[in-house]
Protein backbone atom coordinates (compact mmCIF):
# COMPACT_ATOMS: atom_id res chain seq x y z
CA UNK A 1 0.00 0.00 0.00
CA UNK A 2 2.64 2.77 1.03
CA UNK A 3 4.91 1.50 -1.94
CA UNK A 4 2.15 1.95 -4.42
CA UNK A 5 1.24 5.15 -2.83
CA UNK A 6 4.87 6.62 -2.95
CA UNK A 7 4.96 5.48 -6.83
CA UNK A 8 1.68 7.01 -7.86
CA UNK A 9 2.87 10.52 -5.73
CA UNK A 10 0.53 9.90 -3.03
CA UNK A 11 0.08 9.08 0.76
CA UNK A 12 -2.34 7.49 2.52
CA UNK A 13 -2.43 8.18 6.84
CA UNK A 14 -1.28 4.61 7.48
CA UNK A 15 -0.25 2.58 10.78
CA UNK A 16 3.25 2.79 12.67
CA UNK A 17 3.99 -0.18 11.94
CA UNK A 18 4.77 -2.07 8.48
CA UNK A 19 3.49 -5.72 9.90
CA UNK A 20 -0.09 -4.22 11.50
CA UNK A 21 -2.56 -4.10 8.44
CA UNK A 22 -4.61 -1.05 7.90
CA UNK A 23 -8.11 -2.38 8.34
CA UNK A 24 -7.13 -4.08 11.48
CA UNK A 25 -5.94 -1.22 12.74
CA UNK A 26 -8.68 1.40 11.69
CA UNK A 27 -11.57 -0.80 12.19
CA UNK A 28 -10.55 0.01 16.40
CA UNK A 29 -9.97 3.56 15.56
CA UNK A 30 -6.22 3.52 14.44
CA UNK A 31 -3.76 6.11 15.42
CA UNK A 32 -1.44 6.87 13.01
CA UNK A 33 1.69 9.06 12.45
CA UNK A 34 -0.34 11.48 9.89
CA UNK A 35 -3.84 11.93 11.76
CA UNK A 36 -2.73 15.33 12.94
CA UNK A 37 -3.02 16.18 9.34
CA UNK A 38 -6.05 13.61 8.10
CA UNK A 39 -7.57 12.36 11.40
CA UNK A 40 -7.45 8.79 12.18
CA UNK A 41 -7.19 5.58 10.09
CA UNK A 42 -10.89 5.29 10.58
CA UNK A 43 -11.59 8.79 9.42
CA UNK A 44 -9.85 7.82 5.90
CA UNK A 45 -12.72 5.08 5.09
CA UNK A 46 -14.93 6.03 1.93
CA UNK A 47 -16.99 2.96 1.85
CA UNK A 48 -16.57 -0.22 3.09
CA UNK A 49 -17.97 -4.35 1.60
CA UNK A 50 -19.25 -6.06 4.94
CA UNK A 51 -20.49 -10.00 5.42
CA UNK A 52 -23.36 -9.50 8.03
CA UNK A 53 -24.42 -11.38 10.54
CA UNK A 54 -27.28 -13.07 8.19
CA UNK A 55 -24.60 -14.00 5.80
CA UNK A 56 -25.36 -11.10 3.34
CA UNK A 57 -22.34 -8.82 1.65
CA UNK A 58 -23.57 -5.61 1.55
CA UNK A 59 -21.76 -2.06 1.19
CA UNK A 60 -21.34 0.32 3.71
CA UNK A 61 -21.23 4.25 3.38
CA UNK A 62 -22.18 7.08 5.10
CA UNK A 63 -25.67 7.00 3.31
CA UNK A 64 -25.76 3.73 6.13
CA UNK A 65 -25.73 5.97 9.33
CA UNK A 66 -26.11 3.52 12.36
CA UNK A 67 -24.16 0.68 10.60
CA UNK A 68 -21.43 2.98 9.50
CA UNK A 69 -20.70 4.63 12.71
CA UNK A 70 -21.05 1.42 14.66
CA UNK A 71 -18.27 -0.22 12.49
CA UNK A 72 -16.10 2.70 13.10
CA UNK A 73 -14.55 1.75 16.29
CA UNK A 74 -16.52 -1.33 17.08
CA UNK A 75 -16.43 -3.28 13.99
CA UNK A 76 -15.89 -6.90 14.87
CA UNK A 77 -19.13 -6.48 17.06
CA UNK A 78 -20.77 -5.94 13.60
CA UNK A 79 -19.68 -7.87 10.35
CA UNK A 80 -16.71 -8.73 8.76
CA UNK A 81 -15.09 -6.17 6.13
CA UNK A 82 -13.60 -7.36 3.22
CA UNK A 83 -12.62 -4.39 1.73
CA UNK A 84 -12.67 -0.53 1.58
CA UNK A 85 -12.12 2.11 -0.23
CA UNK A 86 -9.77 4.61 1.79
CA UNK A 87 -8.37 8.04 1.33
CA UNK A 88 -5.51 9.35 -0.60
CA UNK A 89 -3.73 12.62 -0.32
CA UNK A 90 -1.24 13.84 -3.30
CA UNK A 91 1.98 14.56 -2.09
CA UNK A 92 5.07 14.68 -4.79
CA UNK A 93 7.60 12.27 -3.86
CA UNK A 94 10.48 14.82 -3.17
CA UNK A 95 7.66 16.58 -0.67
CA UNK A 96 6.87 12.97 1.13
CA UNK A 97 9.59 13.18 3.71
CA UNK A 98 9.79 12.73 7.44
CA UNK A 99 12.21 13.47 10.23
CA UNK A 100 12.55 10.47 12.46
CA UNK A 101 14.49 8.00 14.54
CA UNK A 102 15.41 6.79 17.87
CA UNK A 103 16.90 9.38 20.41
CA UNK A 104 18.43 7.22 23.58
CA UNK A 105 18.61 9.41 26.87
CA UNK A 106 20.56 8.15 30.17
CA UNK A 107 18.03 6.97 33.08
CA UNK A 108 18.97 9.80 35.14
CA UNK A 109 16.96 11.88 32.64
CA UNK A 110 13.96 10.28 32.78
CA UNK A 111 11.40 12.80 34.89
CA UNK A 112 12.46 15.75 33.15
CA UNK A 113 11.95 13.74 29.82
CA UNK A 114 8.50 12.68 30.85
CA UNK A 115 7.65 15.93 32.21
CA UNK A 116 8.41 17.49 28.93
CA UNK A 117 6.67 15.00 26.32
CA UNK A 118 3.33 15.93 29.59
CA UNK A 119 3.53 19.24 28.60
CA UNK A 120 4.46 19.53 24.69
CA UNK A 121 1.85 20.83 22.42
CA UNK A 122 1.86 18.46 19.40
CA UNK A 123 1.55 20.60 15.85
CA UNK A 124 -0.49 18.62 13.51
CA UNK A 125 2.64 17.67 12.12
CA UNK A 126 3.94 15.52 15.37
CA UNK A 127 3.72 12.66 16.82
CA UNK A 128 6.08 11.17 19.56
CA UNK A 129 6.87 7.59 20.60
CA UNK A 130 9.11 6.29 23.72
CA UNK A 131 9.73 3.05 25.16
CA UNK A 132 12.03 1.05 27.80
CA UNK A 133 13.60 -1.20 26.19
CA UNK A 134 17.02 -3.84 26.75
CA UNK A 135 20.35 -5.11 25.29
CA UNK A 136 21.65 -8.50 25.08
CA UNK A 137 23.48 -8.16 27.77
CA UNK A 138 20.41 -6.87 29.73
CA UNK A 139 21.14 -3.01 29.83
CA UNK A 140 18.16 -1.18 30.10
CA UNK A 141 17.45 1.91 27.77
CA UNK A 142 14.52 4.98 27.66
CA UNK A 143 14.48 5.79 23.65
CA UNK A 144 11.86 8.70 22.06
CA UNK A 145 11.04 8.18 18.29
CA UNK A 146 9.83 12.18 17.62
CA UNK A 147 8.18 11.97 14.32
CA UNK A 148 7.67 15.62 12.11
CA UNK A 149 6.09 15.52 8.50
CA UNK A 150 8.48 18.01 6.87
CA UNK A 151 12.52 18.60 6.98
CA UNK A 152 15.11 17.94 9.40
CA UNK A 153 14.99 21.44 10.39
CA UNK A 154 11.77 21.90 10.87
CA UNK A 155 11.82 18.71 13.00
CA UNK A 156 14.46 19.47 15.17
CA UNK A 157 13.00 22.79 15.70
CA UNK A 158 9.61 21.18 16.42
CA UNK A 159 11.14 18.73 18.84
CA UNK A 160 13.91 21.16 20.49
CA UNK A 161 12.59 21.20 23.89
CA UNK A 162 13.40 17.62 23.64
CA UNK A 163 16.72 17.50 22.04
CA UNK A 164 17.92 19.90 25.10
CA UNK A 165 17.79 17.04 27.18
CA UNK A 166 20.80 16.02 26.16
CA UNK A 167 21.06 12.51 24.67
CA UNK A 168 23.27 9.49 24.48
CA UNK A 169 23.02 8.86 21.13
CA UNK A 170 20.85 10.43 18.09
CA UNK A 171 19.90 8.37 14.76
CA UNK A 172 17.17 10.77 13.52
CA UNK A 173 17.39 11.67 9.94
CA UNK A 174 14.91 12.90 6.73
CA UNK A 175 13.78 10.04 5.56
CA UNK A 176 11.25 9.29 2.31
CA UNK A 177 7.65 7.67 2.80
CA UNK A 178 8.40 4.04 1.71
CA UNK A 179 10.67 4.42 5.19
CA UNK A 180 8.69 5.80 7.56
CA UNK A 181 7.95 2.61 9.59
CA UNK A 182 11.07 0.66 9.50
CA UNK A 183 12.17 2.00 12.74
CA UNK A 184 9.58 -0.11 14.30
CA UNK A 185 10.66 -3.56 12.73
CA UNK A 186 11.94 -4.74 15.60
CA UNK A 187 8.06 -5.10 17.42
CA UNK A 188 6.91 -7.06 14.56
CA UNK A 189 10.13 -9.82 14.96
CA UNK A 190 7.84 -12.95 14.81
CA UNK A 191 7.07 -15.56 18.08
CA UNK A 192 7.20 -16.02 21.32
CA UNK A 193 4.57 -14.94 24.00
CA UNK A 194 3.26 -11.22 24.20
CA UNK A 195 0.17 -10.21 26.39
CA UNK A 196 0.15 -6.99 25.85
CA UNK A 197 -1.47 -4.44 28.99
CA UNK A 198 -2.45 -1.40 27.66
CA UNK A 199 -3.60 2.18 29.11
CA UNK A 200 -4.96 5.21 28.21
CA UNK A 201 -3.85 8.69 29.19
CA UNK A 202 -3.99 12.11 29.26
CA UNK A 203 -1.24 12.79 31.94
CA UNK A 204 1.65 11.26 32.17
CA UNK A 205 3.59 11.82 35.86
CA UNK A 206 7.26 11.67 36.23
CA UNK A 207 7.26 9.60 39.14
CA UNK A 208 5.10 7.19 38.17
CA UNK A 209 6.83 6.78 35.35
CA UNK A 210 9.94 6.40 37.25
CA UNK A 211 8.37 3.77 39.57
CA UNK A 212 7.35 1.79 36.45
CA UNK A 213 10.69 2.10 34.74
CA UNK A 214 12.53 0.34 38.05
CA UNK A 215 10.13 -2.40 38.18
CA UNK A 216 10.98 -3.00 34.20
CA UNK A 217 14.69 -2.79 34.73
CA UNK A 218 13.88 -5.53 37.93
CA UNK A 219 11.62 -7.64 35.35
CA UNK A 220 14.77 -7.58 32.83
CA UNK A 221 17.66 -8.53 35.93
CA UNK A 222 15.16 -11.32 37.29
CA UNK A 223 14.79 -12.96 33.91
CA UNK A 224 16.95 -12.47 31.37
CA UNK A 225 14.96 -15.10 29.03
CA UNK A 226 12.36 -12.13 28.94
CA UNK A 227 14.50 -9.05 27.58
CA UNK A 228 12.61 -8.57 24.10
CA UNK A 229 9.83 -7.38 26.53
CA UNK A 230 8.77 -3.39 26.34
CA UNK A 231 6.79 -0.39 27.70
CA UNK A 232 5.58 1.92 24.79
CA UNK A 233 3.53 4.86 25.01
CA UNK A 234 2.57 6.47 21.45
CA UNK A 235 1.73 10.08 21.95
CA UNK A 236 -0.71 11.81 19.36
CA UNK A 237 -1.79 15.74 18.02
CA UNK A 238 -5.87 14.93 19.37
CA UNK A 239 -6.34 18.66 19.25
CA UNK A 240 -6.01 19.07 16.01
CA UNK A 241 -8.94 20.00 13.49
CA UNK A 242 -8.89 16.59 11.62
CA UNK A 243 -8.99 14.31 14.90
CA UNK A 244 -11.72 16.34 16.78
CA UNK A 245 -13.73 16.53 13.34
CA UNK A 246 -13.66 13.04 13.03
CA UNK A 247 -17.42 10.63 13.34
CA UNK A 248 -17.80 7.20 14.56
CA UNK A 249 -18.07 4.89 17.32
CA UNK A 250 -14.32 5.10 18.25
CA UNK A 251 -14.82 7.25 21.68
CA UNK A 252 -11.23 8.42 23.12
CA UNK A 253 -10.42 11.35 20.20
CA UNK A 254 -9.33 13.54 23.37
CA UNK A 255 -7.18 10.85 24.63
CA UNK A 256 -3.00 11.67 23.74
CA UNK A 257 -1.48 8.95 24.91
CA UNK A 258 -1.73 5.52 24.39
CA UNK A 259 0.29 3.09 26.47
CA UNK A 260 0.84 -0.71 26.51
CA UNK A 261 2.98 -2.90 28.43
CA UNK A 262 4.49 -6.34 26.32
CA UNK A 263 6.66 -9.13 28.30
CA UNK A 264 7.72 -11.19 25.70
CA UNK A 265 8.84 -14.48 26.30
CA UNK A 266 8.86 -17.78 24.92
CA UNK A 267 8.08 -20.54 27.70
CA UNK A 268 4.69 -20.23 28.97
CA UNK A 269 5.62 -21.71 32.38
CA UNK A 270 6.46 -17.67 33.05
CA UNK A 271 2.19 -16.39 31.90
CA UNK A 272 1.46 -16.07 35.25
CA UNK A 273 4.48 -14.06 36.34
CA UNK A 274 4.21 -12.15 32.81
CA UNK A 275 0.36 -10.80 33.22
CA UNK A 276 0.98 -10.10 36.65
CA UNK A 277 3.97 -7.52 36.19
CA UNK A 278 1.52 -6.44 32.99
CA UNK A 279 -1.45 -5.95 35.39
CA UNK A 280 0.67 -3.96 37.39
CA UNK A 281 2.27 -1.55 34.75
CA UNK A 282 -1.45 -1.05 33.70
CA UNK A 283 -3.06 -0.27 37.19
CA UNK A 284 0.68 1.53 38.36
CA UNK A 285 -0.25 4.45 35.30
CA UNK A 286 -4.00 4.44 35.74
CA UNK A 287 -3.47 5.69 38.77
CA UNK A 288 -2.34 9.15 37.32
CA UNK A 289 -4.24 9.15 33.45
CA UNK A 290 -5.85 12.43 34.07
CA UNK A 291 -8.82 10.84 33.14
CA UNK A 292 -12.45 10.43 35.03
CA UNK A 293 -12.84 7.05 34.04
CA UNK A 294 -10.72 4.21 32.49
CA UNK A 295 -9.98 4.60 29.14
CA UNK A 296 -8.40 1.57 26.55
CA UNK A 297 -7.41 2.00 23.59
CA UNK A 298 -8.72 -1.98 21.64
CA UNK A 299 -6.01 -2.38 19.42
CA UNK A 300 -3.62 -2.10 22.60
CA UNK A 301 -6.21 -4.13 24.81
CA UNK A 302 -5.69 -7.39 27.37
CA UNK A 303 -8.89 -8.59 27.14
CA UNK A 304 -9.72 -8.55 30.70
CA UNK A 305 -11.43 -4.74 30.36
CA UNK A 306 -14.61 -3.59 30.84
CA UNK A 307 -17.11 -2.55 28.07
CA UNK A 308 -16.76 0.82 29.14
CA UNK A 309 -13.18 0.84 29.49
CA UNK A 310 -13.09 0.31 25.50
CA UNK A 311 -15.96 1.68 24.20
CA UNK A 312 -16.57 4.54 27.00
CA UNK A 313 -19.81 6.77 25.79
CA UNK A 314 -20.48 5.11 22.71
CA UNK A 315 -21.46 2.21 24.84
CA UNK A 316 -25.50 2.63 25.04
CA UNK A 317 -25.49 3.54 21.63
CA UNK A 318 -23.65 0.06 20.37
CA UNK A 319 -25.53 -1.88 22.25
CA UNK A 320 -28.92 -1.00 21.11
CA UNK A 321 -27.39 -1.57 17.41
CA UNK A 322 -26.24 -4.45 18.34
CA UNK A 323 -29.46 -5.73 19.10
CA UNK A 324 -30.56 -4.62 15.40
CA UNK A 325 -27.66 -5.91 13.62
CA UNK A 326 -26.59 -8.98 15.36
CA UNK A 327 -29.06 -10.40 17.91
CA UNK A 328 -27.83 -13.88 18.01
CA UNK A 329 -24.36 -12.22 18.66
CA UNK A 330 -22.74 -14.34 16.02
CA UNK A 331 -20.01 -11.52 16.11
CA UNK A 332 -18.52 -12.79 19.09
CA UNK A 333 -14.42 -12.88 19.36
CA UNK A 334 -13.21 -9.41 20.84
CA UNK A 335 -14.93 -7.21 23.56
CA UNK A 336 -18.87 -8.66 22.30
CA UNK A 337 -21.36 -6.02 23.07
CA UNK A 338 -23.95 -7.77 24.81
Amino acid sequence: MVDAGYAADVRFATTSCNCLGFLGSALGGGQARTMGLYGMSVDQLISMNVVTAWGALIAVDPSNDDLWWALKGAAPNFGIVTSATVKAYAVPQAQNVVWTGTIVFADDRLEEFISIINDLYLQPEMQIHFLFSSAANGSTSITAIPFYIGSTAEGRQAFKSILDIGYISDTTAELPYPQWNEVADPFCSRGGRKPGYGVSMNNLDPQEWRSVYEDFKGLIKRYPFARKSIILAENYPVNSTAVQNGAGSYPFRSVKTHAVALPWYANASFDSTANQWGEQVRSALRSTDGLQHNANYINFAHGDETLKDIYGESLPRLQALKKQYDPLNRFNQWFPIV
